[in-house]
């Protein structure tokens, strides 16, 4: 019996290659700033602490002290948190449509921003509010049980500590075994969300709660493929992490040697290493090293990210488009299970 998940390894190197290759720097570029902006995968590896120490409190005596509450300004308080809220939901849709635009690049083998970030802007704005939705749900149970252990002086949620502290020790457990099931099944509906619900939703151009109901056919006939595509996922994100981490560590101690050479022999210049600090000269030379080492970090870091991010979601999609050919949403060009270019084609015209 061939396993979909397993086979999906050796495919999503090969369509990671024909996406990717040959190499064209302002491909590349776009594709970079995609995947630098748009963030990782979910992580699901998180642990929570369903009931916190029982000594902990906002306040050493348990209750906000009166003072503090009158100093504040609540209208000053509500406009900045308001503010705040606002520039953080913007970015977060904005994050969201981009990582539509990478799978629209892959499901169209064009790079192009402009015209899918539009296309697929309120797409993401659907995504983010359910997002937001099982991510509340996933945070609820610690929410409880750290109000279960907090007193603060306000009614209702002295109400729900009293409730929580009340609860006897069958009851205590019952309520820490729900949480803990609540939390996973939540942080499984975020992942799968992610990995396997956005594909389908720019593959046939749906929202969230649509996709997910074409989606839910799938894992229902397939969950055992699934099942093993969570084992084998987790042994790729670390072998990726760890690649990762070895090239921004070799990469990073070079650039420390070659940045300590350039500021040594700037101090050796300018009088010694006071000068380098205590000198307009000195204080332009450090800057104009640390913002080359910066740089130098992203040039050697980014290529390897948009790799390694670009394979990790070829993998995800591939595994979809092999457990129901229905939802593969890969170009044919670089489907490795579609009539795509041999290797004497030419492919260069993508832009």
């Amino acid at each position: 019996m061939s396993w979909h998940a397993v086979d999906a390894v050796d495919d999503a190197v090969e369509a990671t290659r024909r996406f990717l290759f040959p190499f064209s720097l302002v491909r590349w570029t776009v594709l970079a700033l995609l995947v630098l902006l748009m963030g990782s995968t979910v992580n699901t590896n998180a642990s929570f602490s369903f009931i916190p120490d029982a000594e902990f409190t906002l306040f050493p005596d348990g209750v906000i002290p009166e003072a503090v509450v009158a100093e504040l300004d609540t209208a000053l308080v509500v406009a900045i948190v308001a503010v705040v809220t606002a520039i953080g939901v913007v970015i977060a849709v904005a994050t969201l449509t981009l990582r539509l635009v990478f799978y629209d690049a892959l499901r169209t083998n064009e790079v192009r921003v402009w015209g899918p970030f539009r296309a697929r802007f309120r797409q993401a704005l659907g995504l983010f509010v359910f997002s937001t939705v099982a991510g509340i749900v996933t945070v609820l149970p610690l929410l409880l049980a750290i109000l279960g252990v907090t007193t603060v002086g306000w009614g209702p949620i002295d109400a729900v500590s009293e409730a929580v502290a009340g609860l006897s020790g069958w009851g205590l457990a019952g309520a820490v075994l729900f949480g803990g099931l609540l939390t996973l099944g939540a942080l499984l509906v975020v992942r799968f969300t992610y990995e396997f619900v956005v594909p389908v939703m720019v593959h046939r151009d749906l929202g969230v709660l649509a996709a997910w109901s074409r989606f839910w056919s799938t894992l229902r006939e397939s969950w055992t493929e699934f099942l093993l595509y969570l084992v084998v996922h987790f042994f790729l994100g670390v072998g990726v992490s760890v690649a990762e981490t070895v090239v921004f560590l070799f990469a990073g101690g070079a650039v420390l040697v070659l940045g300590g050479v350039t500021i040594l022999i700037a101090a050796g210049i300018l009088g010694g290493l006071s000068a380098v600090t205590g000198t307009t000269v000195g204080m332009v030379t450090l800057v104009l090293v640390v913002s080359a080492g910066v740089i130098a970090l992203l040039l050697v870091f980014l290529p390897v990210r948009l790799v390694t991010r670009t394979y990790l979601i070829a993998y995800e999609v591939t595994t979809l488009g092999g457990v129901d050919p229905e939802l593969a949403m890969l170009d044919p060009t670089i489907d490795p299970d579609a009539a795509g270019p041999t290797e004497g084609d030419d492919t260069s015209t993508k832009r």
